[in-house]
């Protein structure tokens, strides 16, 4: 009966996931002419519906008792990585935040009240994504980079001053041959030791680029090409948040990495909705954790290079331009190409 239901379905299949039920009445009432509506009130019962049919979107709550919002999508983006996955939450905690970007990589995180305008465009814009992708993420690698086991510290390596992070090896678990199938790896900071980081994670198996203004930003992606961006947002916030919306909406295959001593809910929420961001690493750094996302941010790279369907799935609204920002984003509109033809 599932099966026949998936295959013969018209509509969006949409899943609706809170404890409450008052907001899963709302969400039939609001939707059900729409949408083919799944409602479950908590995470186990999602994963169950998940497991038996061919879910489009997932919204899901993120405080509910037994598993919150960000452990029920990272189960989903292993069950089923086509479903394209929201997250809305009243609390914008900070491990909620982080969580939506480093396990279960959400296409958008809204709060609640969430204006009803606002999440049927969402919601509208994630099934057109999940139904241009649908072809194309049965081989999504589905762990997060929390969950990759690290070796200590070898030959007395110190440790960083700031716990828990360690400075260490690249792990046993990174391919480093996998890791130089890249294009380059930009890092715009003006912190010395987040760009050694870097060089000690990649140990000059492929390219890395310096740069410590936009503008050699742009030249960099141009000339050079490097499919991963990592990004230190520690100054200067509004302009490199800007700078990484901008990136995002006209090179979507771009794959961002920010780093930032801070964790801020307001800026990881922009980030995600508006950068798209592949992951949030905290300073200090160290060379196994930008070894692991780096691996992952160049596999994402190359799979959407591979598959230009799921690109949607990145794509960010337009956001408004400068002139000096215009200027140079105009510069890039051959690097997509030269990407395919790499």
């Amino acid at each position: 009966m599932a099966a026949a239901m998936n295959t013969t379905a018209t509509k969006p299949q949409i899943l609706f996931v809170d404890d409450e039920q008052r907001v899963l009445n709302s969400m039939r009432i609001m939707f059900r002419r729409e949408f083919d509506l799944h409602l479950a009130n908590s995470g186990q019962e999602a994963l169950d519906i998940v497991k038996k049919q061919d879910i489009d979107v997932i919204v899901a709550d993120h405080r509910m008792p037994q598993m919150t919002g960000v452990e029920v999508l990272t189960e989903v983006r292993s069950i089923s990585p086509r479903t394209v996955r929201i997250l809305l939450t009243g609390y914008a905690d900070l491990d909620a935040v982080e969580g939506s970007i480093n396990e279960c990589e959400v296409f958008r995180f809204l709060t609640k009240p969430c204006p009803p305008d606002q999440l049927r465009e969402t919601i509208t814009l994630a099934v057109k994504a999940a139904r241009q992708s649908q072809a194309h993420l049965q081989q999504a690698d589905p762990a997060p980079v929390t969950s990759l086991p690290t070796q200590p510290p070898a030959n007395g390596t110190r440790p960083e001053i700031a716990p828990p992070v360690q400075r260490q090896e690249i792990p046993a678990t990174v391919s480093r041959e996998r890791l130089a199938q890249g294009l380059g790896i930009v890092v715009f900071t003006n912190d010395d030791e987040v760009l050694d980081m870097v060089q000690q994670a990649v140990r000059g198996r492929l390219p890395v680029y310096s740069a410590s203004n936009i503008v050699k930003v742009v030249k960099i992606l141009t000339e050079n090409r490097p499919g991963v961006l990592l990004t230190d947002i520690s100054d200067d916030k509004s302009t490199i948040q800007a700078m990484t919306a901008q990136l995002k909406e006209h090179l979507p295959e771009l794959v961002t990495i920010a780093v930032s001593p801070h964790r801020d809910v307001l800026d990881m929420v922009w980030l995600i909705n508006h950068g798209q961001i592949f992951r949030f690493l905290r300073k200090p750094l160290s060379p196994g954790r930008c070894a692991v996302s780096l691996q992952a941010a160049l596999k994402h790279h190359r799979m959407l290079l591979k598959n230009p369907d799921m690109v949607q799935r990145h794509r960010v609204d337009p956001n408004a331009e400068s002139g000096l920002m215009s200027g140079m984003m105009a510069k890039l509109k051959n690097v997509r190409r030269l990407w395919a033809s790499a």
